[in-house]
C-alpha cells in the first residue's frame, strides 16, 4: 500500500476516534439550544470531560448545581445515566436513566428525586409549604409518541402548608402512586389511612384532575359532607414532550 494512502488511513482513523471518544463535552453544550424552564434562562457553563461520560455547572434563578452524566446502554437503546444535585440554595437531587431513539420514542428507567416542596410552593400565589417529596419512577415509556407505561410512588413528608392571609394547617405523610388504569396514565394521593385526597389521568391529550372533600377536611376548612364527595374538578390541554396520554 502506498505511503500516502496508509497516512491518508491513519489520519481518518484518529480523527474518527476523536470525533466518537475523545470529543469533549464543550462541544455537545456549545450546541445545547436556550433553555428556559419556568420562563427563566437555564445556564449550562464550565463542561468537563469527554461527551460520554461528562459534568457541567448549571444555574437556574438563584439555584446552581452540577450535572453529570455517562453513556449507558441498555441492551440495544442507548442511553445516559443522569444525577444532578444543587450545591447552592435549597438542597435537590435526581438521579435516574434516560435513553431511546428519538423524540416520540424515549423511556426513564429507575429515576430518584429529592426536592424541597418550597421550591414548588413558592410558584403558587398566596401559598406556601414546608417538608420534602421524595419520587421513585421505576418506568415512564413513550413508544410512537404515546404514553405506554408509566409506574412511580412519591411522598411528602409532612409539614405545614400556609395560604391566603392567615390560613395554615399541618399536614401529615402522603402518598402518591402512579398507574397505569386501563391504558391512562393516573395518580392517587392519599393520607395515612388510605383516604383518597385527589386523582389526576392523562387521557386524551388532556390533563384531568379531581379533588376530594378529604382533602379541605384534612386542612380543617371543611366540617360537612363525605369524604369522597369531588370538590374541585379542572381539565386542561397537557403535552408531553415527545408523547401524549392516549
Amino acid at each position: 500500500m502506498p505511503r500516502k494512502w496508509i497516512l491518508a488511513l491513519l489520519f481518518v482513523v484518529s480523527l474518527t476516534v476523536f470525533l466518537v471518544i475523545l470529543m469533549p463535552a464543550a462541544v455537545l453544550i456549545e450546541r445545547v439550544p436556550a433553555l428556559r424552564p419556568g420562563g427563566a434562562p437555564l445556564v449550562l457553563e464550565s463542561p468537563r470531560g469527554p461527551w460520554w461520560n461528562a459534568q457541567v455547572n448549571w444555574r437556574w434563578q438563584q439555584h446552581q448545581g452540577v450535572l453529570d452524566w455517562q453513556l449507558d446502554w441498555h441492551g440495544l437503546t442507548p442511553g445516559l445515566n443522569l444525577a444532578a444535585r444543587t450545591t447552592r440554595g435549597d438542597e435537590a437531587r435526581i438521579k435516574g436513566w434516560l435513553g431511546g431513539s428519538g423524540q416520540h420514542d424515549w423511556s426513564v428507567e429507575q429515576l430518584r428525586l429529592a426536592l424541597p416542596v418550597a421550591l414548588i410552593a413558592e410558584r403558587i400565589p398566596q401559598g406556601n409549604a414546608d417538608g420534602r417529596v421524595d419520587a421513585t419512577v421505576m418506568a415512564l415509556a413513550v413508544s410512537d409518541g404515546q404514553i405506554e407505561e408509566a409506574r412511580a410512588t412519591l411522598q411528602y413528608s409532612g409539614g405545614t402548608v400556609t395560604w391566603g392571609n392567615n390560613g395554615s394547617a399541618t399536614v401529615p405523610v402522603l402518598q402518591g402512586k402512579v398507574s397505569m388504569d386501563s391504558g391512562v396514565p393516573t395518580l392517587v394521593v392519599t393520607d395515612p389511612d388510605n383516604t383518597l385526597l385527589l386523582n389526576a389521568r392523562l387521557e386524551e391529550g388532556r390533563f384531568n384532575l379531581a379533588v376530594m372533600r378529604a382533602w379541605p377536611q384534612l386542612l380543617g376548612v371543611s366540617k360537612g359532607g363525605n369524604a369522597d364527595d369531588v370538590v374541585f374538578q379542572m381539565s386542561q390541554p397537557f403535552t408531553l414532550i415527545g408523547g401524549r396520554a392516549k
